[in-house]
C-alpha cells in the first residue's frame, strides 16, 4: 500500500513537472514567434522608408546588420528550445535563457535603432 502511494506520489510529481515544461515551451515559443513578428515588421518599415527617402541607404546597411545579428540570435534560440523540449527536464535550461537574452538584446538595439524613424513618420 505504501509503495503504491510513494509511486502514486512520483507520478504525480512527474505529470506536475511535465505539464510546467510544456507551459515553459509554449510561452517561449510565443516569446520567439513575437519577437520575430517585431523583427519583420521592423525591417519591412527600414526598406518602406528607404524608398521613400526617409532612411539612407547606409543607414538602412546599419540597420540590417544588427538586423542579421538578431537573426543569428534568434535562430540560436529556437534551436536550443527544441532541444530543451526534445531532453525535456534532463538539460537545464541555461542556455536557452543565455540565447533567449542574446536574441532580446540584439532585437532591442534594432528597435532603438529604427525608433527614430517611427517617430519622424508620426
Amino acid at each position: 500500500m505504501k509503495r503504491k502511494l510513494v509511486m502514486s506520489l512520483v507520478m504525480s510529481l512527474v505529470m506536475v513537472g511535465c505539464a510546467y515544461n510544456l507551459n515553459y515551451v509554449n510561452s517561449t515559443y510565443k516569446l520567439l514567434s513575437v519577437a520575430q513578428t517585431s523583427y519583420e515588421t521592423a525591417i519591412q518599415t527600414v526598406i518602406d522608408l528607404n524608398r521613400q527617402g526617409r532612411v539612407s541607404d547606409e543607414q538602412k546597411a546599419t540597420i540590417f546588420a544588427v538586423g542579421k545579428q538578431y537573426a543569428v540570435a534568434h535562430n540560436a534560440a529556437v534551436e536550443a528550445l527544441a532541444q530543451y523540449e526534445e531532453d525535456k527536464l534532463l538539460v537545464g535550461d541555461e542556455r536557452l535563457n543565455a540565447c533567449i537574452e542574446t536574441a532580446t538584446e540584439a532585437l532591442s538595439t534594432l528597435l532603438e535603432l529604427v525608433k527614430p524613424y517611427l517617430l519622424e513618420v508620426e
